[in-house]
């Protein structure tokens, strides 16, 4: 009797231990997706601010109807200025994206880098998701 309760105590953790790896699994390709929509998201929107107003890259004002698209919405772009040391005519912005239509809605932060003259994109690069605005606080990568 002893023996038997030992093998189905074994056999629970066993299973409880199976289950926790697939949740975790799923967490993680939940999170992938998360990121790999807002990094096309950040493409699409720096394509539409490239084509339609590159001052706004520099920190001239965003044209109607750049602040949302389908699926996402800006949450903040915030231009910076050119760096002195390497190159005065670069420059980076920060941008937040949130995914809409979730709860809680995934959220991440890019930088932009441009030249200035004529204002045009050079590269974005992922900072990494952030906690949705409910929550407030920065989620680890």
């Amino acid at each position: 009797m002893l023996v038997a309760l030992l093998l189905m105590l074994s056999s629970l953790l066993l299973l409880t231990l199976a289950l926790q790896s697939r949740l975790q699994a799923a967490v993680q390709r939940q999170r992938r997706q998360a990121e790999d929509e807002l990094m096309s998201a950040a493409q699409l929107w720096a394509g539409r601010v490239q084509r339609d107003c590159p001052e706004a890259l520099t920190g001239g004002p965003l044209c109607a109807g750049l602040d949302a698209g389908e699926g996402y919405r800006v949450v903040s772009y915030e231009p910076g200025g050119g760096s002195q040391q390497e190159n005065p005519d670069q420059g980076t912005g920060e941008l937040v994206l949130e995914l809409t239509g979730r709860d809680p809605a995934p959220r991440a932060a890019f930088a932009l880098h441009w030249i200035e003259e004529p204002p045009q994109l050079v590269g974005i690069e992922e900072r990494g998701l952030r906690a949705s605005a409910a929550a407030g606080e920065e989620v680890a990568p």
